[in-house]
């Protein structure tokens, strides 16, 4: 069986036991304040990661579409060919 994340009970399926679900839940609404409970700790060491600046891969997405646009424009310029030859 797996263990939870936060308080390391065994679970039947997933990484998170539903007491530590409701707790992080609870404390992101306001309504639970235990700073020292492994829920709590993990919803920051979560929260942390989720907010963490992320390196940027908008360059490889722009040679794929420089590639993408370059085959089409010589389809194009081939079928344009065609038709002025044929």
């Amino acid at each position: 069986m797996a263990k939870c994340n936060g308080c390391g009970t065994e679970v039947s399926a997933g990484s998170l036991c539903a007491l530590c679900a409701a707790k992080m839940i609870s404390y992101h609404d306001g309504d639970y304040d235990d700073e020292n409970d492994p829920a709590v700790k993990l919803y920051h060491q979560t929260a942390a990661k989720m907010n963490s600046p992320k390196p940027a891969s908008g360059g490889c997405a722009l040679v794929v579409l420089a590639i993408t646009s370059l085959s089409a424009l010589l389809a194009a310029v081939g079928i344009g060919i065609e038709h002025v030859i044929g």
